[in-house]
């Protein structure tokens, strides 16, 4: 074909170039065709469907309940001695459960900061 393809050009015949042309898509499309059919160099191999892994537990919470903790228990918590603590049961005992960890300025003692201090380590229910 190569040395068809020079002789053209040297004596271009009427409607030669057509036949070039031609020739030169038919090959490109043979080419195209082996390099994308199905296996072909071009074609990764089909890929099995992942399966789900299951989903995960939620995370444990380790923080400390505010509602069922003992005096003894909130006494391990930082900056809470035994006045404190018996302060917080008693005011569950008196009052009802802590509903939030907000609640926790209702016990003498206990101002806004400090109960953000505990904030990360008790929870109410």
């Amino acid at each position: 074909m190569a040395i068809a393809f020079g002789r053209w050009l040297r004596a271009p015949e009427p409607g030669g170039a057509l036949l070039v042309l031609i020739a030169a898509a038919a090959l490109c499309a043979l080419a195209l065709w082996r390099l994308y059919r199905p296996g072909g160099l071009g074609r990764h191999a089909p890929v099995a469907p992942a399966v789900a892994a299951p989903p995960l537990p939620p995370p444990r919470d380790d923080r400390l309940d505010l509602n069922r903790a003992s005096a003894a228990e909130l006494q391990r918590l930082p900056g809470i001695g035994p006045v404190g603590a018996g302060r917080i049961v008693e005011e569950r005992e008196a009052n009802g459960p802590y509903r939030s960890v907000g609640d926790l300025v209702r016990v003498a003692g206990f101002g806004p900061s400090r109960v953000r201090g505990l904030g990360s380590r008790v929870r109410a229910g």
